[in-house]
């Protein structure tokens, strides 16, 4: 079981080939590309401190995750993340326990690496890319955005609930199923 502070910000409408070609520029590695599933559970009364348990799968592995926001800051996203062995199982489990199922949601993400610093452009059904830096401290994020010529001033803290119903009016609370069209 890992328990951390997630430390990440974010940015919206950037295009994300010119963000790959910076990417490359500054010598970040592509890690991998993931389709994710994720169960979103929550308690009403969880909404006041942006509490949430996720469970998720990108087909070969699954975590369950504890996630709980009491600012909108750099540093504020406390995590507990533990790796099991079923995403459908988790969820019944999660279920029984009597924590109700807000939303299960799909998402694409393309990872870059470089040192101890990671890039993740992360694809949403409804909305354009969202690019995210996360790093072992502050400084380690703003010099991710300062290496891509992002200005920290646009920095977005909220986490994608919030970013979908503040810049794209997507109320994902009212969303029970938010995935990509199947072809």
């Amino acid at each position: 079981m890992s328990k951390s502070v997630e430390i990440e910000a974010r940015w919206i409408n950037l295009d994300p080939a010119t963000i790959e070609k910076k990417l490359t520029a500054i010598g970040a590695t592509k890690e991998g590309s993931y389709f994710f599933q994720e169960w979103v559970f929550a308690h009403p009364e969880w909404r006041n401190g942006n509490r949430r348990l996720r469970v998720r799968s990108d087909g070969t592995q699954t975590w369950l995750t504890y996630k709980a926001n009491a600012t909108w800051a750099v540093d504020s996203t406390e995590e507990v993340e533990v790796t099991v062995s079923s995403a459908a199982e988790t969820a019944a489990l999660v279920g029984k326990i009597g924590i109700p199922l807000i939303r299960h949601q799909e998402k694409k993400r393309d990872t870059w690496k470089l040192g101890d610093i990671v890039f993740d452009l992360d694809y949403w059904p409804k909305i354009p890319m969202v690019f995210e830096i996360e790093g072992p401290s502050e400084e380690k994020v703003r010099d991710g955005a300062r290496l891509l010529g992002l200005d920290w001033k646009d920095a977005i803290f909220e986490d994608q609930l919030w970013v979908h119903k503040k810049y794209y009016d997507i109320d994902l609370f009212a969303v029970n199923e938010y995935c990509f069209p199947k072809e």
